[in-house]
């Protein structure tokens, strides 16, 4: 079995960080972080597993963090026990090939997709399950560091995926490979949509138009289809994709955008020393889909007193950052983490039972999101082309199992 996979020790992301000051030739070195390496297939490990043939697998910003050696160990997530080696790939759709004696409601040819983290309660079947797994949000579990059964091998980056079925999510056959290896990136943005949801008329800034921040607009529309939407996009080829999917205003990175906030939303522009600026009024929610410290800095800013921020991006080290407007315009800094379980129209539903439903009723739309096809043999091309927006008008870089196609849209 093909498979890439990332060995995180000090060793290797220190010689990565500076020789990447270099050339980019050291992400994919032999002393990078990233391996690229052909794994026996063997026996199911236990009679509770599923083997999964891969078929289309996406590469998400997070994967890029690990490729790229970036990240600081002084965050919260790195105080927790981990794996040196982490198996790269969550964006995923496949087939059974070989479900274990024990598994129930899974056979072979089946399509699924990864849902949960391989350590909650829920993908475990730990029993009892953690407050948050036992509603459903696997995502916030209690226990991920607990003794269990190992998480299997291989990932979306792989040509199978050996796995428990607790992390398994059945595609329906009505949803597509294309739309399926999508769910999983539109999840936290559905549901950053419902943890703050826009009201009739309320104005609305995302912050940032990759992929996260495009399935944020749409999830947006689909929860309220009467707000007024902003984005804020670095490229034209996000813009206009942007405004396909409900955005009504674009501002330009490069813009003056404090000034455009203002004129959007009839806050006022205040500048004091030092070129420190603010708006008094603002969007009632913006949601940063970037995550850096510039962009939370001007997303806090932005907000009217009593509205909500709600942070998607992720940044993987300490932030020094003005959090004034958080106690002096009361402003909620909300997080989110993936997905889980969300209320909508007095119902619950998985996050991804409701993106499927939204699917089938039109309110989200998929097409155009997969930019570039990869075999998994160009990787190197496909992590440089997901990276090269600027130059590929990337928006979402995926592997192509089946081979289908190399590099193109």
């Amino acid at each position: 079995m093909k498979t890439l996979y990332v060995e995180m020790t000090a060793r290797r992301i220190l010689a990565t960080r500076l020789l990447g000051r270099l050339s980019r030739r050291a992400y994919f070195s032999p002393v990078a972080p990233l391996q690229a390496a052909d794994v026996p297939s063997s026996p199911l490990p236990g009679p509770r597993y599923v083997r999964v043939r891969n078929r289309l697998a996406g590469i998400c910003g997070s994967d890029l963090h690990f490729v790229l050696a970036d990240g600081d160990l002084r965050i919260a997530p790195a105080a927790l026990p981990g794996h040196t080696r982490m198996y790269l790939g969550h964006e995923i759709v496949g087939e059974v090939v070989e479900v274990g004696p024990e598994v129930e409601g899974y056979k072979v040819g089946q399509r699924v997709a990864e849902q949960c983290s391989g350590e909650s309660c829920l993908a475990r079947g730990r029993q009892p399950p953690c407050r948050h797994c036992a509603v459903g949000n696997y995502a916030l579990c209690e226990a991920p560091a607990e003794e269990g059964e190992g998480e299997g091998v291989g990932g979306g980056y792989s040509e199978e995926w050996v796995t428990l079925p607790g992390r398994m999510f059945p595609i329906p056959d009505d949803v597509s490979d294309e739309q399926a290896v999508l769910i999983e990136p539109c999840g936290s943005a559905t549901r950053a949509a419902l943890r703050r949801p826009a009201k009739p008329g309320d104005r609305v800034l995302v912050i940032g138009c990759g992929t996260q921040g495009l399935m944020t607009i749409q999830s947006i529309r689909a929860v309220q289809p009467n707000c007024e939407i902003a984005a804020l996009a670095q490229f034209d080829y996000q813009a206009e994709m942007a405004r396909k999917l409900g955005a009504d205003h674009i501002i330009m990175l490069g813009t003056d955008a404090y000034a455009e906030v203002a004129r959007l939303t009839g806050g006022r522009l205040y500048s004091g020393l030092f070129r420190n600026r603010t708006i008094v009024g603002g969007f009632d929610q913006v949601y940063d889909c970037v995550g850096k410290p510039n962009t939370l800095r001007d997303a806090l800013r932005w907000t009217r007193a009593g509205g909500s921020v709600i942070l998607l991006g992720v940044h993987l080290a300490p932030m020094h950052i003005d959090l004034t407007s958080v106690w002096f315009n009361e402003v909620d800094l909300v997080g989110v983490m993936a997905h889980g379980m969300e209320e909508w129209e007095g119902e619950r539903f998985s996050t991804y039972e409701l993106i499927v439903k939204w699917l089938r009723e039109g309110k989200l739309n998929f097409d155009g999101f997969i930019t570039h096809r990869f075999p998994l043999s160009e990787y190197r091309r496909a992590f440089m082309t997901a990276i090269d927006q600027a130059r590929s008008h990337a928006i979402k870089v995926i592997f192509d199992h089946q081979g289908q196609a190399s590099g193109g849209r």
